[in-house]
């Protein structure tokens, strides 16, 4: 971590060990090594919600996978099994459980939404709110998924600084 946050390394850790109190060591290098894409598209949320044209809606996909005991976790592209209602196709990627199977049923239900009328809101998803830059409202896709304004903002505000 010292090299890419140079002397700020330890506060940059502290803001994340805040965030995630009770992510192991892997989760919270996992979650600090995820700022590089996660700041942008906030950058990029706050960006389109202040054009003003169209509601933004913003998510991170974060449920764990059981699969290899767990030992994945969230990766990289893991929520498109769970966009196109794949689930139960893609068990070596997310088990194919009940959890599973629940969880890509709402995902994909929340993309036709928006496809269709530019609205992810469905009943079996907590009332996810339209993008401010304000409150940087942002779905958390899990089980059960939440809503949380200002995710890893600290973490986020460090590394901006830290790059200027």
């Amino acid at each position: 971590m010292h090299g890419r946050n140079g002397r700020r390394g330890k506060e940059h850790r502290g803001a994340y060990r805040r965030e995630y109190a009770k992510a192991t060591p892997f989760q919270l290098w996992a979650a600090i090594s995820a700022e590089v894409m996660r700041g942008p598209t906030m950058t990029q949320a706050e960006r389109k919600a202040a054009q003003g044209s169209a509601p933004v809606y913003h998510y991170v996909f974060s449920w764990r996978t059981p699969v290899l005991d767990g030992r994945p976790g969230t990766f990289h592209a893991c929520e498109i099994a769970f966009v196109f209602d794949n689930a139960d196709r893609c068990v070596r990627q997310t088990g194919g459980g009940p959890e599973a199977l629940a969880l890509s049923t709402q995902v994909s239900q929340a993309w036709i939404r928006f496809a269709r009328n530019g609205n992810p809101n469905h009943p079996a998803l907590p009332r996810w709110p339209g993008f401010e830059s304000s409150k940087r409202a942002t779905m958390f896709l899990d089980r059960p998924s939440f809503v949380k304004n200002n995710p890893e903002r600290e973490g986020l505000d460090l590394i901006a600084r830290a790059v200027k």
